[in-house]
């Protein structure tokens, strides 16, 4: 990091670089003119432009136009004019400069900087020397801005000027350079709040990056870079950048923009009555404020969401009171017409003087939550004092808490409901949300179970009686008990009762899951992706979760119908609505589900980075419903692409979590495959048959067909193969059919067969496991004798493996061009061997003599022609996963 703090990289530019190479070379273009508002990387292209000048042996100088410089004519060019050049006579003078720049082989590439804020004089002058061919121009020009008819004559020369327009940088952009400059993977959450804070402009992002690592904000966790809740710190140069921009509008605007700061928002109507129109219009051209339409209405909101933190830390808190109450009083003054107008009233009296009317602020509270604003919400419901109150508004306080991840307190807010609730409606709805935070915060579902039995036996209303029973098969379902669960929800309709639109959408997310668990993926996906189109339709109720909850169990099922990189898209286009609330609950289910779709593609890397956003969401909320199942796939994913050292330092942790009960399977795959990257194999493979066991005896046949065909990559699939076969029969998901056929072509060393699977993984987007089924294919092929097969299936493999991040796996490991593959015992020890391991630590792992772990090392040696154990790690390419880690 520390070598980026002055110059960063220049990403998404290199199509500029590379046109303005070829024009300079071909001698047709006179200039180049790259346009685009503050901040996105004008000048820094511009001297890229300079450096490739020099490069090309062509004379250079550089210019910075100023409004202090254009005071003076000539004052911004004077430094590269002849100092024997008279200018008093602009005509003998423009010449005298002609003839001293024009004695050079070829013309001298001139950058301004700024060039909208030349004055006259060095315009025109610039001008006469571009059309006498003595110079090139390269010049920056910020958009928006006023200038004079002599400059606008200078940047307006059509197709001589080369003209570029650059704007904010994307998402992909931003991502690869902060990659680029962290040295590392950067979290999507990470990624997301840095790139809507500076709105993408490169200047911005430079100092919220150096500013939050400084202020460790921004920390490199468990290998990936991640980010806190806290604000990002303004540092003190960003600061002054935006104030100095915000300093060039027009003193009488200055109410305008104080009003944006703090309202975030205003109506053209509200805005024109604190300002003129002209002031209006110079804050739109300059790029300061936008002007939107938003349904029936003209919004004015500030163009970037640094200049109101920046413009509202300048603002005394008398006036801020001030300003509050004035647009409180502006909108009640039209009878809060619109639906977010209780909102915006509430939320400034609030702010202005603490408190305010506890119905404005319950229905206030109510329009945050529809548009998922927990936080807002909690910040309105807490004003109320606690004797006006009702249960309504105490349960929903509770949810929004819960969906903050504030277990602990929304427990205690649930539970005093649940003492003061007297009727019927007020105990459902209380023990609905209780029951639900419960089960979040406790990886065992009994605790939440039981508040439900409870509350079911008090009520009188056999219609909710049923809708808490629901309630409870739910929470079985997901919490280790699929078929009792499912038998429960059995009594679930596919389409939701319109008086019990809250519990359905709350258990049917539950029963998608429960029947992809069980193996009824076909009948999960159906119901997903009608539950999902029901929730998005409606909306957010108060008591409803967010609407994304629904795509965690639709993804689960789209990856087990062999559509994972439709179940990876779903998942990333989820999180992108997701970023914009504070949901950590939700947050963490999606994760994991985008971690899993990128660890089923054969994606590692990414796969990681989803898993370590998933740890520290768990970590900061103290979430530990899932958090077993972040651990082990963050440590699966180090182990996978060899970074040992991090996947070891998860352990403590991860036997500390609790078991979710779901998806027992995956549970352990990270301490399977730690094992397997140390060369442990065997001992992998008990871990993965012992958490097969315990996936069949619960009823997760996903999960277990999962554990089992692990076993059979790492080494026995013929003791695995009978039962994926039955696995594949009781499923009707496509993947658990191709896993089925995928070991028992191995079991078979079918080479055919396994170049069908190879295909056909691919096709379903499990890349990694289509790479391996190529290998072993080749291996195959190889002890046959078929040379050309062998090669054709080894490239095929190769083509597959370099699309998976860096991930190395036995088998591909042991493929390579040997001349004749390893056996099962060969490579084992090999992979042992590989890690560092003696022959004499090797013959006690695996109960053999150290004189016939010797034997094997030079058979191994031999096949892979090598001399040693570290031409062995070379040739099963360890150390080059671990430079790729």
């Amino acid at each position: 990091m520390q070598s980026w703090e002055g110059r960063w990289p220049l990403v998404g530019r290199q199509s500029h670089l590379d046109s303005f190479r070829k024009e300079l070379s071909d001698g047709r273009i006179r200039g180049w003119l790259v346009c685009g508002p503050a901040g996105v990387g004008k000048t820094r292209l511009t001297e890229e432009f300079l450096g490739l000048a020099a490069a090309a042996e062509r004379r250079t100088v550089k210019a910075v136009a100023s409004r202090a410089a254009a005071q003076v004519p000539l004052g911004a060019i004077a430094h590269i004019l002849p100092a024997s050049v008279d200018m008093t006579d602009p005509v003998q003078g423009f010449r005298a400069v002609a003839e001293a720049l024009s004695g050079l082989p070829q013309p001298t590439v001139v950058l301004v900087d700024d060039l909208h804020l030349l004055d006259n004089s060095s315009a025109a002058l610039l001008g006469q020397l571009l059309d006498s061919g003595t110079i090139v121009l390269i010049g920056t020009a910020r958009t928006g801005e006023r200038t004079s008819d002599v400059v606008d004559a200078l940047l307006q020369r059509g197709d001589d000027i080369r003209r570029t327009d650059l704007d904010h940088m994307s998402r992909d952009q931003v991502e690869e350079l902060l990659q680029r400059v962290l040295e590392g993977p950067v979290s999507r959450r990470a990624l997301h709040t840095l790139l809507s804070t500076s709105d993408g402009n490169p200047l911005f992002l430079r100092e919220l990056v150096l500013g939050a690592v400084a202020q460790e904000n921004l920390t490199l966790t468990d290998g990936v870079w991640d980010i806190s809740e806290e604000p990002l710190p303004v540092t003190p140069h960003l600061k002054d950048l935006i104030a100095g921009r915000i300093a060039s509008s027009r003193p009488s605007a200055r109410p305008l923009l104080e009003s944006l700061a703090f309202c975030r928002a205003l109506s053209l109507s509200d805005a024109t009555a604190l300002a003129d129109r002209a002031d209006l219009e110079y804050l739109e051209r300059s790029g300061i404020a936008e002007i939107s339409v938003q349904g029936a209405r003209v919004i004015v909101t500030l163009a970037h969401p640094l200049y109101g933190e920046v413009i509202a830390a300048d603002t005394s808190a008398l006036r801020r009171y001030d300003l509050a109450l004035l647009q409180a009083d502006r909108v009640e003054s039209h009878g809060l017409r619109r639906r977010d107008d209780a909102l915006h009233v509430a939320s400034w009296r609030l702010a202005a003087t603490g408190t305010a009317a506890p119905g404005l602020l319950r229905q206030a509270a109510a329009i945050a939550m529809n548009s998922n604003d927990n936080e807002q919400a909690i910040e309105l419901l807490t004003a109320i004092k606690p004797d006006q109150h009702t249960i309504e508004s105490r349960v929903l306080l509770g949810r929004a808490l819960m969906h903050t991840g504030q277990l602990e307190r929304a427990e205690a807010v649930l539970a005093e409901a649940d003492t003061l609730a007297g009727n019927d409606f007020e105990k459902f709805i209380t023990a609905t949300t209780r029951c639900t935070n419960l089960f979040w915060a406790d990886p065992d579902p009994a605790p939440a179970v039981a508040v439900c039995a409870a509350a079911r036996a008090a009520l009188s209303d056999q219609t909710a009686a049923q809708q808490l029973r629901l309630m409870e098969g739910a929470m079985l379902t997901v919490g280790g008990s699929p078929v009792e669960g499912l038998r429960i929800l059995a009594d679930l309709p596919d389409e939701p009762p319109q008086d019990a639109l809250d519990v359905w959408l709350a258990t049917i997310s539950a029963k998608t899951s429960g029947l992809t668990f069980v193996g009824e993926v076909e009948r999960a996906r159906a119901l997903a992706e009608r539950a999902k189109s029901i929730h998005e339709s409606v909306g957010e109720g108060k008591l409803l979760p967010h609407p994304v909850m629904q795509v965690a169990p639709l993804a689960l099922a789209l990856m087990e119908m062999g559509e994972i990189d439709q179940a990876r898209e779903l998942c990333l286009r989820a999180a992108d609505g997701l970023r914009a609330s504070h949901s950590p609950v939700a947050r963490q289910f999606l994760a994991f589900e985008s971690a899993r779709a990128e660890w089923l593609a054969g994606r590692p890397v990414s796969a990681r980075r989803w898993y370590a956003e998933g740890v520290v969401t768990t970590r900061t909320y103290r979430l530990d419903r899932v958090a077993r199942l972040h651990l082990s796939g963050l440590m699966a994913c180090a182990a996978l692409v060899g970074d040992i050292d991090t996947a070891t330092s998860l352990i403590p942790d991860y036997e500390a979590s609790g078991s979710i009960g779901a998806l027992p399977g995956e549970e352990s795959v990270g301490v399977a495959w730690l094992h397997a990257a140390r060369g442990e194999l065997s001992r992998a493979r008990d871990v993965l048959r012992t958490a097969a066991d315990w996936a069949r005896q619960s009823g997760h046949l996903v999960s277990e067909a999962i554990a089992l065909t692990d076993i059979a990559r790492l080494g026995d699939p013929k003791a695995v193969q009978e039962r994926l076969a039955e696995i594949s029969a009781q499923c009707d998901g496509a993947l658990t059919s191709a896993r089925a056929r995928f070991v028992t072509a191995l079991a078979t060393e079918d080479p055919q067969r396994l170049m069908a699977c190879s295909e056909e993984l691919e096709h379903m987007g499990a890349r990694l496991l289509a790479a391996e089924a190529a290998a072993a294919a080749a291996n195959a092929w190889r002890r046959r004798g078929d040379t050309r097969k062998v090669t054709s299936a080894t490239g095929h493999a190769s083509r597959l493996a370099d699309r998976c991040e860096g991930a190395r796996t036995p088998i591909l490991s042991t493929t390579g061009e040997a001349v004749e593959p390893l056996t099962k015992r060969e490579q084992e020890i090999a992979l042992l061997a590989a890690t560092g391991k003696t022959s004499k630590a090797i013959s006690q792992h695996l109960t053999l003599s150290v004189r016939t772990v010797d034997n094997h090392l030079q058979r191994i040696y031999l096949k892979l022609g090598v001399r040693s154990r570290a031409d062995l790690a070379l040739a099963l390419k360890y150390e080059e996963t671990s430079a790729q880690s």
